[in-house]
């Protein structure tokens, strides 16, 4: 006798085998065969004791462990059934067979449904999937509907219509991931069959104009959704032949589903498809629309009421995967040495080859090598010899200023920002240009191409390294798209950095602007800034950017520092609920200006309202003096949270709120919160320290993004650590 499955029964797991065999007599013989297994009867007792054959224990009892309660539902083991829901039938080669299967056999697969060899064979020829693979799927609608990732963005029920909305993943490269396991698979099933109302056969069940009207809606909505690889695609369930799709047209494609394709069934297959090829993407979605299913069986069952859900706005679409330590060859190696030699000398200012290996590890044949490859180049410079007791004199070296260049932008909602930096630092050329007239992404985009081929020929530089570009988040990191900044209106899922990389066909690097004023830090800094930091940028809005363990932290999608939150709880702001509310300190300009039109001192329509009443605090005005520090107050307590959730030292503030004439205010008071309230302020000082940056510290930093893609000595972690090689850009 093949070893029967252990089964075990909770009081709710016996409650629900007593509902469902209450009144069904052949039922109850089922329902007895799997509490006589909890119940640690053997299979030949509960044979004798039931009056059935001793396979037929064994059979119900394996499905039950397989499948629960569905596992009980009655199936022939041969022959055709009167109907076949194809749609099942691939919702059940997704879900996988229970192990230790791997994947289904047709026969397998056939006697579990009770249906024929030949019929499932049929199925799986017409939908274009087997025990194995599952891509591309054709739905067999009319018209026919291939997929090769189909991503489901919507859903509307509304009587006995149903429609839902598919669209193609992106095109590209786009990783699968590991697929989610069978078990998984087999839960969303019947959490699904859980959640979905019953078929509904009342004739009376039509569709109003409220319910076209709410389709509508839907299909208007999901034709702007961004980063697919395709218009939506509709499956249509209309029995009653209520709906017109109309015309065809770009916006969208009409697909009527045949009667031997259900929709909750389809449903199912299209989650299964989702959580095999990207589940980390797929499980939020997912959770969506079971919320919205079982919300809609909790209603009103009545045809006026229906069931709608959308994809939501935030969900991710499917992307690349984190990305790996891998192996390094040689090649890599030695170009990692390289820029180990390039930073080191950059912290230092000057260090002779002596001093580099003596500060690097390597070995002075190695520093030789590469010091001697660099001064061929010109990339470094010798500087003024000097004598270190006896012997031959040390000849420090340097690098040459102008051995590369960089430009830096800043989009920010007043103006766009330009510089021109070169590899020491040093800001040969700056630009601002207003947007209060005029900042749709077209003109901006043309505006900045133009900036940078003008400030390149002004500078007298060669042609840059390449372009940084700072804008406000959130964003995508991954994608170089814009994702939504607040206070830039029009430019959600903006495609930056590839339309300006093929306007300016120069290499083009995007950052978050607080990320980016990190960097500037860092780079400019030299051996001041070699350590781990936090930079709390304040301008239009606050933010902070971070440099830990030694290299930037830019977070899984490029977002990280938002600051907000923090100042919210700082200050115990919460919304109903709990949650952080907003801050108006956490924009120190907006928020200044207007505290300073409320009490007379300015006008909020003057364009330098800020620098007057930093002018103003600047010359001893007690009013100006009191509401910046007002606001430094918010933000310092939102500084707290920052030390101490990352157990940094060192607090560099700055951005164009922190102006040199007040920039006191701010220090002082981030100084006396964090010293006062960190919770560790027995065993960690904090340093609070003005930024090297200023005003220009998200556009220097955008320059110095791109230098630090190029030079900086790390093993490739982030898409900006792609840039070309140190050698192609030096003269």
């Amino acid at each position: 006798m093949q070893d029967q499955p252990a089964i075990s029964l909770t009081e709710a797991d016996r409650e629900a085998l007593r509902a469902w065999a209450a009144g069904r007599p052949e039922r109850e013989v089922r329902a007895r065969i799997v509490r006589d297994a909890a119940d640690g009867v053997s299979v030949s007792d509960s044979a004798r004791a039931l009056r059935v054959s001793r396979p037929t224990v064994s059979s119900w009892r394996r499905r039950y462990a397989e499948n629960g309660l569905a596992g009980l539902a009655h199936r022939p083991r041969s022959g055709r059934p009167p109907r076949i829901d194809e749609a099942d039938v691939v919702a059940a080669t997704l879900a996988g067979p229970p192990a230790p299967r791997r994947a289904w056999s047709a026969r397998a697969l056939a006697d579990h449904l009770g249906i024929s060899h030949t019929a499932l064979g049929a199925v799986w020829r017409r939908w274009g999937v087997d025990g194995e693979s599952h891509t591309p799927l054709t739905l067999p609608t009319n018209p026919p509907l291939t997929c090769r990732r189909p991503l489901l963005l919507g859903l509307w029920s509304h009587g006995r219509a149903v429609a839902l909305v598919i669209a193609e993943a992106p095109t590209g490269p786009q990783w699968t991931g590991q697929a989610a396991p069978a078990a998984e698979r087999r839960a969303l099933g019947a959490a699904l069959r859980a959640a979905l109302p019953s078929p509904r056969e009342s004739a009376g069940d039509t569709v109003t104009a409220e319910g076209r009207a709410e389709l509508t809606a839907l299909l208007r909505a999901l034709a702007s959704t961004p980063r697919l690889g395709g218009p939506p695609r509709v499956l249509l369930w209309d029995p009653a032949g209520e709906i017109d799709p109309g015309p065809p047209s770009d916006e969208e494609s009409w697909h009527r589903a045949p009667d031997s394709m259900g929709w909750q069934a389809t449903l199912g297959v299209l989650c299964s498809l989702e959580l095999l090829d990207s589940p980390l993407t797929a499980r939020p979605v997912l959770d969506s629309l079971l919320a919205a299913l079982r919300g809609g069986a909790a209603r009103s069952e009545t045809a006026e009421r229906g069931t709608r859900w959308r994809r939501p706005d935030d969900a991710p679409v499917p992307g690349p995967p984190p990305r790996a330590p891998r192996a390094f060859d040689q090649l890599a190696l030695g170009s990692f040495n390289e820029k180990l030699v390039i930073e080191t000398i950059r912290e230092a200012g000057a260090l002779s080859r002596v001093e580099i290996a003596a500060r690097t590890g390597l070995t002075p044949q190695a520093v030789s090598r590469i010091t001697r490859n660099l001064l061929t180049s010109a990339f470094l410079v010798e500087d003024t010899h000097r004598q270190v007791g006896k012997g031959k004199p040390r000849v420090p070296l340097r690098l040459r200023a102008d051995a590369s260049h960089a430009v830096g932008i800043h989009l920010d909602p007043e103006m766009v920002t330009q510089v021109v930096v070169d590899l020491c630092g040093g800001v040969v050329a700056r630009r601002q240009v207003s947007l209060r007239e005029r900042s749709d992404p077209e003109w901006v985009m043309g505006l900045v191409a133009r900036m940078v081929a003008e400030a390149t020929e002004a500078a007298g530089a060669a042609l840059p390294l390449g372009v940084g570009i700072a804008v406000p988040g959130p964003l995508d990191a991954e994608a170089g798209v814009v994702r939504n900044p607040p206070l830039f209106e029009g430019w959600q899922d903006v495609p930056l950095r590839e339309e300006l990389s093929r306007r300016l066909a120069l290499p083009v690097l995007m950052e978050k602007d607080v990320t980016a004023a990190a960097i500037g830090e860092r780079w400019l800094g030299a051996a001041e800034r070699a350590g781990d930091f936090v930079y709390l940028y304040l301008g239009t809005g606050a933010g902070c950017g971070a440099f830990l363990n030694g290299d930037v932290y830019r977070g899984r999608t490029g977002n990280a520092g938002e600051f907000g939150a923090l100042c919210a709880l700082g200050v115990g702001h919460r919304v109903e609920g709990g949650g952080p509310g907003t801050v108006e300190e956490c924009a120190p300009i907006p928020a200044v200006v207007r505290r300073a039109a409320a009490a007379g001192l300015v006008t909020e329509e003057d364009p330098g309202a800020y620098e007057r009443v930093c002018r103003a605090a600047f010359a001893g005005d007690p009013e100006a003096v009191s509401l910046l520090r007002s606001v430094a107050h918010v933000v310092a307590r939102g500084a707290v949270g920052v030390t101490d959730l990352l157990d940094t030292t060192l607090l560099i503030v700055g951005g164009p709120a922190v102006r040199p004439e007040i920039a006191g205010i701010y220090l002082a008071e981030i100084d006396d919160a964090v010293s006062r309230f960190a919770a560790a302020r027995a065993v960690r000082r904090v340093r609070v320290a003005p930024s090297l940056l200023n005003e220009s510290a998200a556009a220097v930093g955008a320059a110095s993004s791109v230098f630090h893609a190029a030079f900086a000595p790390r093993l490739r972690t982030h898409p900006a650590d792609d840039f070309p090689d140190t050698a192609q850009f030096v003269k």
